[in-house]
């Protein structure tokens, strides 16, 4: 204990503080169950789990017990981020040196999201379907259907030549584009027969 107008180190006073049972539950839930931030903080029952749980892990005491966790987790399976991301490295290296590109991709993907580097984002819209009626739900899927017949590309082959594929224009005429081995610099125009 500092004695009478000795400065007060930070050390003396984080280890003196406690944290809650709730705060090492979500704790345990975030470093043990690979859960985010906001689920292990609703796991829990926190309130308002996304702003809570953001606070929480603000907190000084938290960010030391945090540390300690992962050292026990790293001393006791010998796993490191550094390391982990340096056998993705290699794992990356193989696959493309093998041709193996899609392996090569995914060691390149865990690597990113192991430094926080990418964050895998997804947005969902809920929507209740129980409230909607019959005709609601139809024009709903008719709008879906809209959108993926825009983001559609005609790949159909030309008759003629199985080679050849055909794409869709503006002025309904089909353009015929050449392979990528193709002679010929510019494609050929044929009318549509429809």
């Amino acid at each position: 204990m500092p004695k009478f107008g000795e400065p007060i180190s930070k050390s003396n006073t984080l280890s003196r503080k406690k944290i809650t049972p709730q705060q090492q539950k979500f704790l345990n839930n975030y470093v043990h169950k690979d859960m985010t931030q906001t689920s292990a903080a609703r796991d829990v029952g926190y309130a308002n789990p996304t702003v809570d749980a953001t606070r929480i892990l603000q907190r000084p005491i938290i960010q030391e017990r945090l540390e300690e966790m992962r050292l026990e987790l790293e001393s006791k399976f010998g796993v490191t981020i550094a390391k982990s991301v340096r056998d993705l490295q290699n794992i990356r290296d193989m696959a493309l040196n093998n041709g193996k590109y899609g392996d090569a991709i995914r060691a390149e993907e865990l690597r990113l999201k192991a430094t926080g580097l990418l964050v895998n984002r997804t947005h969902v819209k809920h929507e209740n379907v129980d409230a909607m009626t019959r005709e609601q739900i139809l024009d709903k899927l008719g709008s879906f259907m809209e959108i993926a017949q825009e983001r559609m590309k005609d790949i159909t082959p030309v008759p003629d030549n199985p080679n050849l594929i055909a794409e869709n224009s503006e002025e309904d005429e089909v353009e015929v584009l050449e392979p990528s081995g193709s002679t010929e610099a510019t494609p050929t125009q044929i009318s549509e027969a429809s």
